[in-house]
């Protein structure tokens, strides 16, 4: 089995996907002041490395379900439509279409909840998604989707992992083929000093189909040699 795994926020977008959809219902009026101050928090929380995800959901969840349905249906469709996928980031299509060229399975893995993710999966055609997933967890997310079809990380004849955050460090590390794409400071040091490569996906000129070798041997990761 070969899989590429991809990141959403500041990746496949060239934006982050929920301060997108916190931007629009401040636009329309539809959160507080207060509750827009709580999320700040939480990003501040992120920067410094402080973030408790679970509350972080939790907020976001209690946010959405603060919403008449049939309000919130209306919101997330506009949003959608005028917002969340223009933020495509320009470079993202080809990306997953040469990686369908190439036979990958395409998993789209984030801290994103699905209501968000899923129509940047159906625009760009990716096969699967895991969602709500943060960190370390990424990883578990990722183990527990391939064993339930019968496989893990180690039995992968190939697997990618294409990603901005230093956050999604813990998956990096474990594929044959981590690759960064428009990455943070942090995680362009770490690609710096291991080799990794790294492209964009918002510049009209990218070298995305010359860093994308063909798979090491089983085993070797992408940077590793003898």
């Amino acid at each position: 089995m070969r899989v590429a795994f991809l990141d959403l926020d500041h990746t496949l977008l060239a934006a982050d996907s929920n301060q997108l959809w916190m931007a629009h219902l401040r636009s329309e009026q539809l959160i507080s002041d207060e509750q827009s101050s709580v999320h700040d928090q939480f990003l501040r929380d992120y920067a410094c490395g402080a973030l408790n995800f679970e509350a972080l959901q939790a907020f976001r969840i209690g946010l959405d379900a603060s919403l008449a349905p049939d309000t919130l249906s209306a919101v997330r469709a506009e949003f959608e439509r005028e917002t969340l996928i223009p933020a495509i980031a320009p470079l993202a299509p080809r990306l997953l279409a040469e990686l369908a060229q190439r036979g990958l399975t395409t998993v789209l893995v984030s801290a994103t909840r699905s209501p968000l993710v899923d129509p940047v999966v159906q625009a760009l055609g990716v096969d699967h998604a895991i969602t709500s997933c943060f960190g370390r967890d990424k990883v578990q997310h990722v183990q527990a989707w391939l064993q339930s079809l019968g496989s893990s990380l180690n039995d992968l004849d190939e697997s990618w992992f294409f990603s901005d955050s230093h956050n999604d460090l813990p998956l990096l590390n474990v594929v044959m083929h981590p690759v960064v794409v428009d990455a943070d400071d942090r995680l362009q040091q770490v690609a710096i000093e291991r080799a990794w490569p790294m492209m964009s996906l918002r510049s009209e000129v990218s070298q995305c189909d010359l860093l994308l070798p063909r798979a090491a041997p089983r085993g070797l990761k992408s940077g590793q040699g003898s």
